[in-house]
């Protein structure tokens, strides 16, 4: 086909920004940012459209639809006990479980929603890697359908896990439970997905921890070690260096161009009492530079995931001031560069993690714990992204990940 006159007729309806592939005669396109689920796409290619050989004829109009799947949000449950996966649909309220009885650790999906990976506990009291198919797992009832086993682990620990965003390889920590700090504790490794090769990525007397991959294919993990996050493009060798005292869990700008962490910072204040402050430090990571976006507010800032369309970062924070200080952290919203930073929640007695923006941005669920009633059970939230109809999805539910 010549290409130009095809992408030069094709229209798409609703409109949306995104990329063309070719490969042979087969074009796929790429929107940069998700259609909303359970949405009518209309696809129209005008007359007019010719093939690449010097003797071709134009080709008639075509038209073509799809619906696209409603959104799915991923949680385990219950945080009591051995959890399972889970799945709910925000809109019609219908609650799929993926697996039973495998007391998973964590889990994570790929892009597309096809593929679920999780860290499931074995006889051995470690932890084997599975993956879970979604489009064969909704195949099956009652538990028929069973997760294929992807890495057995042993008496070690494979959880943490990240799949890069080729959904080729999986970044997880391996953990040998009992073996002191400085020796083999916790390391982060790269299974390849096809192959199931096995490849170290840390160094061996380091602990790493946290791997993260960016959409250009970087990973980051912490080593705690040396108290610097590694950033590292794994087959070609590259790594940047990232000093960093906390080492909580960050997270990449969807460009790529950078990586947000929370830094704790110490002081002596009045009486020579210590008082430490978090603020969200972004690491330019082709400049090798950093700018603290949390101001000079003296704040708890911390648990930060980019919006879809990375315009807008949403983390938690609690005042430090004895004025506005409350027991826990609430949802807060700002654009990326740091500005018109704004609650959404306004909770005071209740601690608010694990964020997770819809794949359309329009909404963000959310784990929120009492902190003065210590024994109730956490409890899984969904809140538009603007604050409003905040609603209680799962009590003892947690780990929310939009699948698609």
């Amino acid at each position: 086909m010549d290409h130009a006159t095809i992408e030069q007729r094709l229209f798409i309806d609703p409109a949306n920004q995104g990329i063309y592939s070719w490969e042979g005669n087969t074009l796929t396109f790429t929107p940069n940012q998700p259609w909303p689920g359970g949405k009518d796409i209309q696809v129209n290619l005008k007359a007019g459209g010719r093939a690449a050989t010097w003797l071709s004829f134009s080709m008639t109009a075509q038209n073509w639809s799809f619906t696209t799947s409603d959104a799915t949000l991923g949680y385990l449950w219950p945080s009591d006990g051995p959890a399972d996966i889970y799945t709910l649909d925000p809109n019609q309220g219908e609650i799929n479980q993926y697996t039973f009885g495998m007391d998973v650790l964590d889990f994570t999906a790929t892009d597309d929603g096809i593929n679920i990976y999780f860290s499931g506990r074995n006889s051995q009291d470690g932890a084997d890697i599975y993956q879970i198919n979604c489009i064969d797992a909704e195949r099956y009832v009652d538990g028929a359908f069973q997760p294929k086993k992807l890495l057995s682990c042993g008496v070690a620990q494979c959880r943490n896990l990240a799949v890069s965003s080729d959904g080729q390889y999986l970044a997880y920590e391996y953990l040998v439970p009992g073996v002191s700090i400085g020796l083999t504790s916790a390391q982060i490794r790269i299974l390849g997905i096809k192959d199931l090769s096995v490849i170290p990525i840390s160094l061996a007397n380091h602990e790493a921890v946290q791997p993260t991959w960016s959409s250009k294919g970087w990973l980051a993990f912490y080593d705690r070690t040396i108290s610097q996050y590694e950033v590292v493009d794994w087959q070609s060798s590259q790594s940047v260096q990232l000093s960093n005292q906390t080492g909580q869990p960050g997270a990449w700008s969807i460009d790529g161009e950078y990586y947000l962490a929370p830094e704790i910072t110490y002081s002596r204040s009045p009486g020579n009492y210590e008082t430490g402050i978090s603020h969200l430090i972004r690491y330019n990571i082709p400049e090798a530079s950093s700018l603290d976006l949390s101001g000079d507010l003296a704040v708890e800032d911390v648990e930060l995931a980019y919006s879809p369309n990375g315009l807008l970062i949403a983390f938690t924070r609690k005042f430090l001031d004895s004025v506005d200080w409350t027991p826990g952290r609430q949802i807060w919203l700002m654009n990326s560069d740091g500005s018109d930073a704004h609650p959404i929640t306004d909770e005071a007695y209740y601690n608010h993690y694990d964020l997770a923006w819809s794949r359309d941005g329009s909404m963000i669920a959310y784990v929120r714990f009492n902190q003065v009633k210590l024994s109730d059970l956490p409890e899984l939230w969904l809140v538009n992204a603007d604050g409003s109809n905040p609603v209680q999805l799962v009590i003892g539910g947690y780990s929310p990940l939009w699948i698609r």
